[in-house]
């Protein structure tokens, strides 16, 4: 009987019981500025990963404004409510205010070298920034990325606004933040992402 009743809650609670937790690391890309906060990529990814009946809960620490510099504080503020992953998502304003690129690695590398300290496993989202301040300086912003999740062995992830970029349609009127159509193209890429890389963690 007792063996029957646990049975039964396991199936009332569902996968939650054995859920794990992401978390979205991030600025205001992340924090869903000016579209309502169920629209915001995260959210939906979670949707979509309760529509799979998935064990993974995932949530969001965005901050609007927040630089790289940020990176290390935050990520360890995080770390307490001690999540399986945590998928990192700075640097947007860094490269928006034309900050020094080694600068930004130095932030960056600081917080992926505290990750592997205290076996914090990290999925290191890609960034790329508009060609105001010169191909050059976006060419060698872009390479941030890719060049340390290699040195620091993480999942390296998609550009988060892949096919959403520089398209009008999919973006609010400062040309930055994706609207409501824009987060839905977001969503359906990192989520196709996650899906192929979150077994193997």
């Amino acid at each position: 009987m007792k063996r029957l009743l646990i049975i039964l809650l396991i199936n009332l609670l569902g996968c939650h019981v054995f859920a794990k937790k992401l978390i979205f690391l991030g600025d205001s890309l992340t924090e869903g500025y000016g579209v309502a906060q169920e629209a915001a990529f995260p959210q939906i990814i979670q949707q979509k990963f309760r529509a799979d009946k998935s064990a993974w809960e995932i949530s969001a620490s965005g901050s609007s404004g927040s630089t790289s510099a940020s990176t290390l504080s935050r990520l360890k503020w995080i770390s307490k409510d001690k999540p399986d992953v945590v998928f990192i998502l700075m640097g947007s304003n860094d490269g928006l205010r034309g900050l020094k690129v080694e600068e930004t690695e130095k932030n960056l590398s600081e917080a992926l070298q505290w990750a592997a300290d205290n076996k914090v496993k990290i999925i290191l989202g890609q960034l790329h920034v508009p060609p105001n301040y010169g191909k050059d300086y976006a060419k060698k912003f872009a390479a941030i990325f890719p060049r340390l999740a290699k040195k620091y062995k993480v999942k390296l992830g998609p550009f988060l606004l892949e096919n959403v970029a520089g398209n009008s349609k999919l973006n609010q009127a400062d040309a930055i933040h994706p609207n409501e159509k824009g987060h839905q193209i977001v969503a359906e890429n990192i989520y196709n992402y996650l899906k192929q890389v979150l077994p193997k963690l």
